[in-house]
């Protein structure tokens, strides 16, 4: 028998054992449904308005069944450094016994800007902590949840209304005989669900444009858009950047993205300094197939943390 098969008659075997062992020992890393309700009864019974459940690891999904309903509950790719600034209080269901969990990466992405509350609760594998969160900042406006006294138009560059938007029926607002519209509603963008304004772009130099009612001064504006779900994948040819912006009343643009084909994620503009009044939140994109956008325009007060 030569070297290689010698090295397979052992290696096999070794590896058989491996994964029986792994599998034997699975059991006693996983929490059963006691200790779910018991972390879960602790969060409804001490939570605050705006809390959210973190979850870690990120895909340790089964703990949503049983968290309270008005916690929002997170975990998706990425979501470790995730700033959640609308949530002042941050809720880590933990599991560090799972296999490649990644504990020590999760605490460094997590920790800065974060203050501990109180001491970790165990509950058989799970870890439950609570966190004050620096990062969170007030909300004073958020445009998905005025949309529905809002109104809505196709521009020209010439600044033309060429045609008007109707409502849909389903709280949204689309533009006859265009591909443009806007709507609320829950999209992915590079994993990450958001409830946000769904934009479709006219085409073309046109724009869509959504006029928001009396916005209230803030200590900054916030926009984040990016291309909903597997939009972002689509690289041809063909296709164009998108544009997204706020403008004030007076048509100034106060904060403004480019999306390229295949980018995924959010990009985002950070303003500081609003002023009441109301804005236009637009979007343009010379090639309107496949360029449907996840935007979310906030008018937000000052960080808890005094973060910039």
């Amino acid at each position: 028998m030569g070297f290689a098969r010698r090295a397979e008659a052992v290696a096999l075997p070794a590896a058989a054992l491996l994964a029986l062992l792994f599998h034997a020992t699975l059991p006693g890393r996983l929490p059963d449904q006691a200790d779910y309700e018991a972390a879960a009864a602790v969060v409804a019974r001490e939570k605050q308005p705006g809390d959210a459940l973190l979850l870690h690891p990120w895909w340790t999904e089964r703990a949503r069944l049983f968290a309270p309903e008005d916690v929002a509950v997170v975990g998706y790719l990425g979501s470790d450094g995730a700033p959640l600034e609308r949530a002042p209080r941050i809720w880590v269901l933990s599991q560090p016994d799972l296999p490649r969990a990644g504990t020590a990466g999760f605490w460094e992405a997590f920790s800065p800007g974060r203050t501990a509350v109180g001491e970790e609760r165990r509950f058989g594998t799970l870890r439950l902590s609570l966190f004050r969160n620096g990062r969170f900042r007030p909300t004073a406006f958020s445009a998905a949840q005025a949309l529905g006294r809002a109104r809505a138009y196709v521009e020209s560059p010439s600044g033309q209304h060429t045609v008007e938007c109707a409502p849909d029926g389903r709280g949204g607002l689309h533009c006859p005989g265009s591909p443009a519209g806007a709507q609320v509603g829950w999209h992915e963008v590079r994993f990450e669900p958001r409830r946000c304004l769904h934009l479709f772009p006219p085409g073309g130099q046109d724009r869509l444009v959504v006029e928001l009612p009396e916005v209230p001064a803030a200590d900054r504006l916030s926009l984040e858009a990016g291309l909903v779900w597997e939009r972002a994948a689509y690289t041809h040819q063909h296709l164009r950047p998108t544009f997204v912006g706020v403008d004030d009343a007076s048509g100034r643009t106060l904060a403004q993205v480019s999306i390229a084909p295949g980018e995924e994620g959010f990009r985002r503009d950070v303003r500081p300094g609003l002023a009441a009044g109301p804005l236009r939140v637009w979007i343009r994109a010379e090639v309107a197939e496949s360029r449907e956008v996840c935007a979310d325009v906030l008018a937000q007060g000052p960080a808890a943390g005094g973060a910039p």
